[in-house]
């Protein structure tokens, strides 16, 4: 996949007059990092779940467009937020995901700074007018899974297995392993995620073949789950390294 940078930085420079200092400053730069973010309104998104996304962690914003992922530094200093240099990949995205992808880049060539709104993040432009709104992402609802690590790298799930997780009400968690069903418990706070206490039926599977050790794998990820990223219509469980444990996408 082609990854093409985008220089912003040139665009990005203009400071806010900070509206709360101090103690009020460090509680809503809380608000912001770590958390993933969904797109509330600033782009016209359909009901489908092509909603743009961002999530601002250690000096790194990264998100989806609704089609494309992207990826650069941002500096925050107060309400000022400098975005640097972002990279995006280039997949084709087909109406109506192009046109939500190119008005979400250009609001993000004009952010110079943001706020907190309740529990909502909103950036904001060099006059402060609001460019575009977002509400806190959660894992809530029901989920497939597309992909699982396997050793190094992701693969899909056996052919003919399929393997979802339903994120529930007061931290409830249950699905199929594939074979078994199983249910556990989650708690979430900004964007870490903790999966505990997880337990199947004890059914043996002989077809697929691989489909039992798919299974222990698959809940075995479960436990070292450390973050989560969600865009409209994926989910992805992360390790304290970030790197990749589980994809999923959004169940119909």
């Amino acid at each position: 996949m082609r990854i093409v940078a985008l220089s912003l930085a040139a665009l990005l420079l203009p400071v806010l007059g900070a509206a709360c200092g101090g103690d009020d400053d460090a509680a809503n730069a809380a608000l912001l990092r770590g958390q993933p973010l969904l797109l509330v309104s600033g782009v016209d998104v359909p009901q489908d779940g092509l909603r743009p996304s961002a999530t601002f962690e250690a000096g790194m914003v990264s998100g989806s467009t609704g089609c494309n992922r992207y990826s650069g530094d941002f500096t925050l200093d107060g309400s000022s937020l400098e975005l640097g240099q972002l990279a995006m990949t280039q997949m084709a995205c087909p109406p109506p995901a192009d046109t939500i992808e190119r008005a979400y880049v250009a609001a993000l060539a004009k952010v110079a700074g943001w706020r907190a709104d309740g529990e909502q993040i909103v950036l904001v432009d060099a006059d402060e007018a609001e460019l575009l709104r977002y509400e806190r992402a959660t894992p809530a609802g029901s989920w497939e899974v597309t992909a699982l690590l396997s050793g190094d790298a992701l693969s899909s799930p056996i052919t003919e297995t399929e393997i979802t997780a339903a994120f529930e009400d007061e931290g409830r968690l249950s699905g199929s392993s594939g074979c078994n069903t199983y249910r556990g418990t989650y708690t979430v706070e900004q964007g870490a995620i903790q999966i505990e206490d997880v337990a199947g039926t004890k059914k043996a599977c002989a077809e697929p073949s691989g489909v039992m050790e798919q299974e222990a794998a698959y809940l075995a990820l479960l436990g070292r789950a450390a973050a989560f990223t969600v865009d409209g219509r994926t989910l992805e469980l992360v390790d304290v390294d970030r790197k990749r444990l589980v994809v999923f996408a959004k169940a119909p």
